[in-house]
């Protein structure tokens, strides 16, 4: 019997490819340097290779010994060690994992770049870089201490005509009635294209209905069945294991409801995601993986990017080859802290400036985001005031 003989996490630390990457995501509260590499060997001797952000070592021990085969689809062994798995089952059975999932509905799949918020400047050297590298789109995060009328309008002043802008709010608009002038506001720009929680629909999909139609452009949300079932929105977003995929992408078949698949990783996961976003027949967004911010994919051979999509690989697995060296150059220890980390324990204050009515502004110190993002998010400072900017110091 086919069993899984080693299966082993590689933590690793992967630097951000340049500095204002790393200058941004440092002060943010989202992902960082670390990534954890599955690696799985089954008893035929037949590797495979997945990923995650998450440490999945808990899960290691109960899953040696088994058959891959009757656990690949239970997605409660981790997201990097399921795609491990179906990495190594294809390569067994010669197939592309596409294939193990079911049956391919496209063959290319979109994508787009991912960027967090950041000034004017820095939006529009990244939507360069991304231009350069194929995209077609991105995605960026609107925060209430930066203007995103300025922001949006330096980016739309940098790229080609036909390039889309998907605006990402986190919910900080708060309510339909806070959301409704600045999405009209927004929609005037040609490039900008979706909105994405202007505030958690969710929780309000009488005002979030009220909202898409006030506004021209396409909203989505993070999936969940009360949006879907009052149609208060124009598409979701989706991530986790197969078989909640399968089941999420048959309810929004259902409703012929698009969605962008977000599952946060380097060339592994991108790799991962095209073959999902193959047969997924509701994944018709651009798939956000955020995978350029690194300076490394982890791969031999880059995943090609044109025309904003990505062709699905017909080899067997994942249809890749992992960079070893890649993984030996940055493997750290998992205590080993991250740059984002260092970062943080280290003396900064956030300064966000808020111009008033009067001409003047008003100056507002923070320690970080964990304190500054909850009081936007509660609304204890008014947010997306025009000409409202953040400096670190």
């Amino acid at each position: 019997m086919l069993t899984i003989k080693h299966l082993e996490a590689i933590s690793l630390n992967v630097p951000f490819y340049c500095e204002r990457v790393s200058r941004h995501m440092h002060r943010a509260l989202t992902h960082g340097e670390r990534v954890y590499v599955y690696r799985a060997e089954l008893s035929n001797g037949i590797v495979g290779y997945g990923e995650n952000l998450a440490d999945e070592s808990d899960n290691i021990e109960r899953l040696i010994g088994q058959n891959p085969f009757a656990i690949m689809n239970d997605d409660s062994i981790g997201f990097g060690i399921q795609m491990s798995l179906f990495d190594a089952i294809g390569k067994v059975v010669d197939v592309p994992v596409y294939q193990l999932v079911g049956t391919k509905v496209r063959e290319k799949c979109p994508i787009s770049w991912w960027d967090i918020d950041m000034p004017p400047e820095d939006w529009v050297a990244e939507v360069e870089e991304s231009v350069r590298r194929g995209y077609t789109s991105a995605k960026l995060k609107a925060r209430p201490w930066r203007d995103i009328f300025a922001q949006v309008e330096a980016v739309g002043d940098a790229v080609p005509a036909e390039y889309r802008l998907d605006i990402d709010f986190n919910g900080f608009l708060r309510t339909a009635d806070n959301a409704i002038p600045v999405l009209q506001r927004l929609d005037e720009h040609p490039n900008v294209a979706i909105y994405e929680s202007p505030f958690y629909l969710g929780t309000d999909v009488a005002g979030a209905g009220r909202l898409q139609a006030a506004v021209q452009k396409r909203i989505v949300e993070h999936f969940n069945e009360a949006c879907l079932h009052a149609r208060c929105c124009g598409g979701f977003v989706v991530g986790g294991g197969i078989t909640a995929l399968r089941r999420t992408n048959a309810l929004c078949a259902s409703f012929e409801q698009p969605f962008w698949l977000q599952m946060v990783g380097t060339g592994i996961t991108t790799a991962y995601a095209v073959h999902l976003g193959a047969v997924l027949s509701q994944a018709e967004l651009p798939a956000i993986t955020c995978h350029e911010l690194w300076e490394s994919d982890l791969l031999k051979n880059r995943l090609a990017v044109l025309d904003g999509t990505i062709q699905v690989s017909e080899a067997p697995g994942l249809g890749i080859e992992v960079d070893e060296a890649a993984l030996a150059a940055y493997r750290v220890e998992r205590t080993e802290p991250t740059p984002q980390q260092l970062f943080r324990e280290s003396e900064s204050t956030c300064r966000v400036h808020i111009p008033d009515a009067n001409g003047g502004e008003t100056v507002h110190d923070f320690t970080g985001e964990d304190v500054y993002y909850p009081a936007f998010s509660d609304g204890e400072y008014p947010g997306f005031v025009p000409g409202v900017w953040m400096e670190v110091v």
